[in-house]
C-alpha cells in the first residue's frame, strides 16, 4: 500500500508541473479544440459527406477524403458553399478568385463586392446560401426555338445582395455524342436584358390569356 500511495504523491506533483505548461501551450497554439484545425476538404464531395463536421466528426475525415492542411498552402486550398438552388450549385473561393459552379458546366468567375462580402470558413461550409432563383423557358412558336434563363440574388454576410443573370444553350452534339460533349456551358447575361425579356414574355402571355378568355 505504501508503494502505491509514494507513485500517487509523484504522478500528482507530474500534473501539477505539468498543467500550467499545457495550458499555456493551448493558448499559443489554440490547437486544444478540434474547430482550430486547419482542413484540405475536397470540392466535389459526393452528397453524403457535405454536412458533415469534420471538426467534431475527424473519424469521417478519411472517408471523405479530408485531410489536414499545411500552413503554408492554407491560403491557396478552395473553400465551397452550396447554394439551395438550383441543384449541385456551389461557389468556390480559392486565394482572393470567386466561382460559380453549375453541374456539368464550366465555372463562371464572380467579380465585384461579392468577393469581399461573402464569407468562408469551416463552420459556413456547413450552411447553404439561402440564394433567390427565378427560372424561365421562352418559346417562340414561329421558329420553334426555345430559350432558357435565370436570374440569382445571392445574399451575403454583410448583408448585402448581388444579382447574376445566365442563358443556358442548347446542347451542342446528336442524342449519340452528346453524352461526350462538354457539357452545356451556361453563359452570363446582362441582367437588364433578362429582366426586359421576362416582362415582354409575361406581357404577351397575358394578352393571349386574355384573348383566349374573350373568344369563349
Amino acid at each position: 500500500m505504501k508503494r502505491v500511495y509514494i507513485c500517487t504523491m509523484k504522478c500528482s506533483r507530474t500534473i501539477l508541473k505539468l498543467t500550467p505548461v499545457c495550458i499555456a501551450l493551448s493558448m499559443l497554439t489554440g490547437c486544444a479544440g478540434s474547430g482550430d484545425e486547419q482542413l484540405e476538404i475536397p470540392t466535389n464531395l459526393p452528397p453524403i459527406c457535405r454536412d458533415i463536421d469534420f471538426s467534431a466528426n475527424p473519424d469521417m475525415r478519411e472517408v471523405c477524403g479530408v485531410r489536414k492542411a499545411h500552413n503554408k498552402a492554407y491560403k491557396n486550398i478552395p473553400q465551397q458553399r452550396y447554394l439551395i438552388k438550383p441543384a449541385e450549385t456551389s461557389i468556390v473561393k480559392t486565394g482572393d478568385k470567386l466561382e460559380l459552379r453549375f453541374q456539368n458546366s464550366l465555372p463562371i468567375t464572380l467579380t465585384g463586392g461579392i468577393v469581399e462580402d461573402l464569407h468562408f470558413s469551416q463552420d459556413l461550409r456547413l450552411e447553404r446560401v439561402k440564394n433567390s432563383y427565378d427560372y424561365y423557358e421562352i418559346f417562340n412558336k414561329d421558329s420553334g426555338s426555345r430559350m432558357r434563363i435565370f436570374k440569382m440574388g445571392i445574399p451575403t454576410e454583410a448583408k448585402t445582395t448581388y444579382s447574376f443573370c445566365y442563358h443556358i444553350p442548347e446542347k451542342k452534339g446528336n442524342a449519340r455524342t452528346r453524352n461526350r460533349a462538354m457539357g452545356t456551358n451556361i453563359e452570363e447575361m446582362d441582367c437588364s436584358d433578362f429582366d426586359q425579356i421576362v416582362a415582354d414574355h409575361l406581357a404577351a402571355k397575358k394578352a393571349a390569356e386574355e384573348a383566349a378568355a374573350k373568344a369563349k
